[in-house]
């Protein structure tokens, strides 16, 4: 599988969540977080489970999943997500009848046979990243994440990171051509007087350099 990493903005979609337990608890409540619309079908809920669908933020299906009847559901959900690894038959079937819905599948049994993964996240300052294994060990990943996130915090990229927005903003309010703003951007990504100023934070001297090398090609 070619799997393209993407943030996707999911407030509004349906997610249908096969499975109670741990993982099914999990992944419930992150899409719940993140506004979707989550269902669960599960014989034996998690209590979190339980206690989110009597606040309204999740809506619980306390049934057999293998016995269900999924017709009026598959056609309204955008990701389908499978969490009981015992039953193979059903995973199966259920795959069959979203392939033609345009439904995204994450298998949570079987990393290789996922159509989507959902990585552990971490955000520092405003720069959020997700690292994934590809299935090896989601322990592993979290440790990635986890020293990711401690190696961002003692960084000085956060001074950086504010004078590129000045100067993109800058950049798009003078410079129409998008192919000229473009050129400017990575001229800038490896002008050293530039990147001495950024990451010192002096926005007012960023904002002047910025001005002049715009003025260099024409505008």
């Amino acid at each position: 599988m070619a799997r393209v990493p993407l943030f996707v903005e999911f407030s509004d979609k349906r997610v249908l969540v096969i499975g109670g337990g741990y993982v099914g608890t999990r992944r419930a409540l992150k899409f719940s977080e993140a506004g979707a619309y989550v269902t669960v079908i599960a014989l034996k809920p998690s209590s979190e489970l339980i206690k989110a669908n009597s606040t309204g933020n999740i809506d619980l299906i306390i049934a057999d999943a293998g016995m269900f009847d999924y017709s009026r559901v598959m056609n309204i959900i955008n990701l389908l997500i499978y969490a009981i690894p015992t039953n193979t038959e059903l995973k199966n079937r259920l795959k069959g009848m979203i392939k033609d819905r345009r439904v995204l599948f994450n298998d949570t049994t079987n990393a290789n046979e996922t159509e989507v993964v959902v990585p552990f996240e971490g955000e520092v300052n405003g720069v959020r990243f997700a690292v994934t294994t590809e299935g090896k060990s989601g322990v592993a990943a979290s440790i990635v994440r986890d020293y990711l996130q401690a190696e961002l915090a003692k960084s000085d990229l956060h001074p950086l990171i504010n004078a590129w927005y000045e100067a993109k903003e800058l950049i798009k309010k003078r410079v129409n051509d998008p192919h000229v703003r473009m050129n400017i951007y990575f001229e800038l990504k490896y002008d050293e007087n530039f990147i001495e100023l950024a990451r010192k934070g002096d926005v007012g001297n960023v904002v002047k350099y910025v001005n002049e090398v715009i003025r260099s090609h024409g505008y």
